[in-house]
């Protein structure tokens, strides 16, 4: 499966809107950390997602390592930029209803 789509799942699998945090999706994708930041950046550079800032007083030291950092930024959620996978559309309007 490649690295996309293992993320594409676990967007699916956090069932969250439009925002979703950078720490749970990389625990919920099971991929190595280079790896998974590699496909992070590689994914907002092609636009297909938006990296978002955010706050984190209410983080733990371990949830906050687990956040995209560059440089001197700290990245704490992501903005799927494109459609949600068919799956992810179909939860979110289950859960509206």
């Amino acid at each position: 499966m490649d690295a996309e789509k293992k993320i594409k799942i676990a967007v699916v699998k956090l069932e969250t809107e439009k925002t979703h945090r950078i720490d749970l999706l990389r625990a919920l994708s099971k991929m190595d950390r280079d790896e998974f930041d590699r496909t992070l950046l590689e994914l907002a550079q092609k636009q297909k997602i938006e990296l978002l800032g955010g706050d984190t007083s209410g983080m733990s030291d371990i949830q906050i390592e687990d956040l995209l950092k560059v440089t001197d930024a700290v990245f704490v959620n992501i903005a799927w930029l494109g459609p949600l996978p068919a799956k992810a559309r179909t939860k979110i309007l289950l859960k509206k209803a």
